[in-house]
């Protein structure tokens, strides 16, 4: 088997070069691998960068895309058309992966039943960790750990979109990532993976968690503010608009039913920091709550 490993960016120059290294760092025969990267209209200098990776690299397949459609959706499809090879993985831009990530999607991907990975997503903070930072609220800057024992997904949970990876003919069977859901630019729109992996689970294929496939997340002193979390809140709630009226209206409707079983959650969480005087917790817990209920009601 081979695998193709997809980066799908825009406007994150700064961040590509350690995602390089570490791809240059894999333990896994570079003959096993190509490297698609898909620019989605980025104004800086990421062709560049690529070339240069490309020359550093002659043993590495690389192959460069533009993607003119804006959205992080558009890029993903982009990529798995480019794709030479039988399974491929996504990463993010703006992270960086452990040595033997590759290899450990290989090992597991030898299981012919296996039809898509996620693994572990562990955060790595440019500055300071932030004074509301939580297990509940982690996950808004990427951060996914569910152990460190191997298992199978339900179609209650499922990968998340800086760690997974598929057998690339899937796509052929379910369809690719849905347009309408998923990051435009600086819109922090998401759903496409839920959205994809729920048809996944549809067709009854297995999905396993490789928590030796870990992925390392870069967090920017920016994205610890209380102005980019309300904006992802908001992006959660519209994608959950968006992709439960897709379904249908009952669908919706059972969404914010569930959104109500949500609040009750945050205020006993928030009420228990408030009781460990842990002030910055409990305020962000019920933020958020709300900022999530508005994108979910409200276009």
């Amino acid at each position: 088997m081979k695998i193709s490993v997809a980066i799908c960016t825009y406007n994150r120059e700064r961040y590509l070069p350690q995602l390089f290294d570490s791809i240059v760092n894999q333990d896994l025969d570079r003959t096993l691998f190509e490297v698609i990267l898909v620019n989605n209209n980025s104004p800086g200098n990421t062709k560049e960068l690529f070339e240069e990776f490309k020359t550093k690299n002659p043993d590495i397949i690389s192959i460069y895309k533009e993607e003119h459609q804006q959205g992080l959706s558009f890029s993903r499809n982009n990529a798995i058309e480019a794709a030479q090879f039988e399974l491929i993985t996504f990463l993010d831009d703006d992270a960086f992966i452990d040595s033997k990530y590759l290899s450990e999607l290989m090992r597991i991907f030898q299981q012919e039943d296996v039809t898509a990975i996620g693994g572990k997503i562990l955060l790595h903070y440019e500055t300071e960790v932030p004074n509301w930072e939580n297990p509940y609220l982690n996950s808004l800057l990427g951060y996914f750990n569910k152990g460190d024992v191997e298992f199978d997904f339900n179609r209650h949970d499922y990968p998340r979109g800086s760690n997974m990876a598929f057998r690339t003919h899937i796509f052929k069977e379910i369809g690719s990532f849905n347009i309408a859901l998923g990051r435009i630019g600086s819109q922090l729109i998401g759903g496409e993976e839920k959205d994809l992996f729920n048809r996944i689970y549809q067709k009854k294929y297995r999905v396993v968690y490789a928590p030796l496939a870990i992925v390392y997340h870069s967090v920017p002193i920016e994205r610890t503010k209380s102005s980019f979390i309300k904006q992802q809140a908001l992006g959660t709630g519209s994608s959950e608009r968006v992709r439960c009226l897709h379904v249908s209206v009952f669908h919706y409707l059972k969404r914010i039913g569930v959104e109500a079983l949500k609040w009750g959650a945050s205020i006993l969480i928030a009420m228990l920091y408030l009781f460990q005087l842990k002030f910055a917790r409990a305020r962000m817990i019920l933020f958020f709550r709300f900022w999530v209920t508005l994108g979910l009601l409200y276009k």
